[in-house]
């Protein structure tokens, strides 16, 4: 009877003893949170494993998560999914869709979002200075080049087609213009012109025959010189020289004819006055938007999916070495306070800490079983 409760008591505190010693070393994963001093002298033991290693358990955690949890390649491979793209398409679709019918104007968005009150007047600014800036700039960088680089082929091609049209033009004019009354008084006028101050030698020779002789005699003269094919040819060398000598010319010569600020506001005047959008703007969106909706759910949301899949799928590696995941995630760790961590492992590893102990108290139960036979036994 006596060995029997030498054995019970033997199994018991080895039991306690395994159980307090299990728990007491998971106790020291956390505690204590700081080194215990006596005098100068250190408490062993102190801090706790975790609280005495969390730096070197942040960077190792941060080089986890890079290394083998989120990784350019994993998440690359789940982004260029069908099935990615297909939920994305939905969702954006489905946003985009109550979007449409919404009793709010584009007015109310950016005011909402961006705080812009007057978005048809700052539109119209932005687009003010953005085409004045283009123009300054272009104004600058070509300033020194000839006209002709500059302008497109087909105008050039159609400025050599235009100058016969013009010789002709202007030859068929003439003879109109100086067969008529108009033409006949414009020549009249011309000879007083001439005449005055020409001396009296000429004077006398315009009195005796006569102004109205003389016209007579000089217009068909006139006339027949617009109606000569060499008039013609003479007109057209003159027009191709002139435009040659324009094409160049410095575009240098013709920018000061061009007032930046006036031809960007009339720009601007035009496109608010032509565009749709700013007709829209003060519109409930319901109004207008749904005419859109099969042109943005079926073109232009899966392109724009389409696109942006690809980008972030081609940029994953060097987003990531931007982001730097690998500190971030241990500045976070290692930021995190020693009760937070504990309570975080806690909630994850519990029972398997509370299996330990009981492992811990089994194993001691049995050595203090093996104890006390051999006592009995041996002694």
């Amino acid at each position: 009877m006596d060995g029997l409760w030498l054995i019970i008591i033997m199994i018991t505190v080895g039991a306690v003893i395994g159980g307090l010693t299990n728990s007491l070393a998971i106790k020291m994963l956390f505690r204590p949170y700081k080194p215990i001093y006596v005098g100068k002298w250190r408490v062993p033991f102190t801090p706790g494993l975790i609280p005495k290693r969390r730096g070197e358990m942040a960077e190792q955690m941060g080089k986890m998560v890079v290394n083998h949890l989120l990784t350019p390649e994993g998440i690359q491979k789940k982004i260029i999914e069908k099935s990615f793209r297909v939920k994305m398409t939905k969702w954006i679709t489905d946003e985009i869709t109550k979007s449409l019918y919404s009793s709010a104007a584009l007015t109310d968005f950016f005011q909402e979002t961006w705080n812009v009150n007057d978005i048809r007047n700052t539109i119209q600014e932005k687009t003010e200075y953005f085409i004045k800036e283009k123009l300054d700039r272009f104004i600058m960088e070509n300033k020194h080049k000839e006209i002709k680089e500059l302008l497109p082929k087909g105008v050039i091609e159609k400025g050599d087609e235009l100058v016969p049209f013009l010789a002709r033009k202007v030859t068929k004019k003439g003879v109109e213009y100086f067969k008529g009354e108009e033409g006949r008084k414009q020549l009249y006028v011309l000879l007083e012109k001439f005449l005055q101050g020409k001396g009296s030698m000429l004077n006398f020779l315009g009195s005796m025959f006569g102004n109205d002789k003389i016209i007579e005699k000089l217009q068909p003269e006139i006339v027949r010189f617009f109606e000569d094919p060499a008039s013609e040819v003479f007109i057209r060398d003159l027009i191709e020289k002139e435009w040659l000598k324009i094409q160049r010319n410095p575009f240098s010569t013709a920018a000061y004819l061009i007032d930046t600020d006036k031809s960007a506001k009339k720009t601007a005047d035009l496109l608010n006055k032509e565009l749709p959008l700013f007709n829209y703007l003060d519109s409930p969106l319901y109004e207008w938007a749904p005419s859109f909706e099969e042109k943005i759910t079926k073109q232009w949301i899966p392109g724009v999916i389409e696109q942006v899949q690809g980008f972030l799928a081609d940029r994953l590696s060097n987003l990531f070495e931007q982001l730097e995941l690998e500190d971030v995630v241990r500045e976070r760790v290692d930021t995190f306070s020693v009760d937070r961590l504990e309570t975080m492992i806690l909630s994850i590893s519990r029972r398997e800490f509370k299996m330990i102990t009981y492992l811990g108290a089994l194993l001691g139960g049995l050595v203090g079983l093996f104890q006390g036979v051999f006592v009995i036994l041996f002694l």
